[in-house]
């Protein structure tokens, strides 16, 4: 059944089913595969991508309309593709919800309300890669409580008005060869969240923080300059206090900042192979109620 859908200006159209020969407009549901060959302006709605569908923007714009546009792409289901679109003003971005194995790659998402991408209702074993965040309201890629297995690759995330990362109560990711930068909070921030791996990502300006019952996590090879690791307990009304436990920082650099590792409540945590400049190795208190204790740092001081 076709939807009614107000687009910019103020006409009237019909949400219909596009792909093939059916050129999509806002509001439409994507099957089978789509190529844009103009950009959609004024979108009150965005487009969603059915499972197994294949939307190429072909560097085609998705620009939201001025007020509440709620989400530029929504991905529903599994094993769907979104690549080479530009999405912008939306109060979300691109959306994946719920299903798995779909692919988000090669896009530019600009000045989200909210979030740029953000991976919701527990879905798996997605592929995030190469794709440009860039002013995000709040975070810039959000992995939500849930959202295991998934691979977040090679992607330019920055300017966002809190997390440029936020992962919150998930396990079996791998972040990887991501370039992090102009956060106003954390550039990763990793919140009950643990068995996650992170390898050669480039962090500046803002820490990566583990805060809560994140444990077991690997960083191997990051580059952090002017920035360190924070690992803090935290408290909530389910868990209670928590605090990181068993990760390890294999390797990569951490320079420029006061303190290479924070462990605030954290305990058996390790760093070996760390080379360091300009930071005293790790400072360690107590945080609520819990004592730090088994942690150890071993750096390579260089010039």
């Amino acid at each position: 059944m076709a939807i009614a859908v107000v687009l910019g200006g103020g006409a009237i159209a019909e949400a219909k089913e596009c792909g093939g020969d059916v050129a999509c407009a806002c509001g439409d549901s994507v099957r089978g595969a789509a190529t844009l060959d103009v950009d959609l302006t004024g979108c009150t709605a965005g487009l969603r991508v059915k499972s197994g569908a294949t939307l190429d923007c072909a560097g085609h714009a998705l620009l939201a309309a001025p007020l509440d546009a709620a989400e530029g792409i929504v991905v529903e289901g599994t094993a769907a593709t979104v690549r080479n679109c530009t999405v912008a003003g939306f109060k979300t971005g691109i959306r994946v919800r719920a299903g798995g194995g779909s692919t988000i790659e090669d896009n530019d998402v600009v000045d989200s309300g909210r979030y740029g991408i953000e991976l919701a209702s527990a879905t798996t074993r997605n592929v995030l890669r190469r794709n440009l965040v860039t002013g995000s309201g709040d975070e810039g890629i959000h992995v939500g409580s849930g959202a295991d297995d998934n691979l977040v690759a090679d992607n330019e995330i920055t300017r966002s008005k809190r997390e440029n990362l936020y992962m919150l109560d998930v396990s079996g990711c791998r972040i990887e060869g991501n370039v992090l930068r102009g956060a106003s909070a954390a550039a990763m921030y990793v919140k009950h969240s643990s068995n996650n791996v992170f390898v050669d990502n480039d962090v500046a300006d803002r820490p990566i923080q583990l805060r809560g019952e994140s444990n077991d996590n690997v960083f191997t090879g990051n580059e952090l300059d002017g920035v360190g690791f924070v690992l803090q307990a935290y408290k909530d009304a389910k868990r209670g206090w928590k605090a990181p436990r068993g990760n390890q920082v294999h390797g990569g650099t951490v320079r420029g900042v006061p303190t290479c590792f924070r462990f605030d409540g954290a305990s058996y945590n390790v760093a070996d192979g760390v080379a360091t400049s300009g930071c005293k190795a790790m400072t360690q208190k107590k945080s609520g109620g819990l004592s730090p204790v088994g942690n150890h740092v071993e750096t390579i001081r260089v010039p």
